[in-house]
């Protein structure tokens, strides 16, 4: 199953520095660790993808996830996870931080669309991993508090 990612981000100011290539590389992950999706296709159809679009919002404490969207003519599923900025802006390792909020974030938009989550567990480590460790997946260095 096709999953894909994208950053979306509405306030001045709030934003992760997460390049398109680590769009691009999470994505593949995200795609290979979508396989059980009899539920999905139970709900959406044969032939749909998911696209998870990731933006970030003061004043949370937890992540917040908008949606589904259902485009029935494109066959796309689309949600929306609201990080939240402060706590990981405040973190000393904040692109860890962010990285364990944006995959259970993912984690939630799997089950809610009825993907089974049990593969991206598997992945998880080695994901937030890669990404940290890569200096390519950020479009600049994380900035440090």
């Amino acid at each position: 199953m096709k999953v894909s990612i994208g950053q979306i981000y509405i306030k001045p100011g709030v934003s992760f520095p997460f390049s398109h290539l680590m769009q691009r590389w999470l994505a593949k992950e995200l795609s290979s660790a979508a396989s059980d999706i009899a539920e999905f296709e139970k709900k959406h159809g044969i032939g749909f993808s998911l696209m998870v679009n990731v933006s970030a919002d003061t004043q949370l404490m937890d992540n917040q996830i908008k949606g589904p969207a259902v485009f029935k003519r494109d066959k796309d599923v689309q949600f929306t996870l609201f990080l939240p900025f402060d706590v990981i802006a405040a973190a000393p390792d904040g692109c860890r931080v962010a990285m364990e909020y944006l995959l259970s974030g993912i984690r939630s938009i799997f089950q809610k669309a009825g993907i089974d989550p049990g593969k991206l567990d598997e992945k998880r480590t080695f994901i937030i991993d890669h990404i940290c460790a890569d200096p390519t997946m950020l479009t600049e260095p994380w900035p440090n508090k």
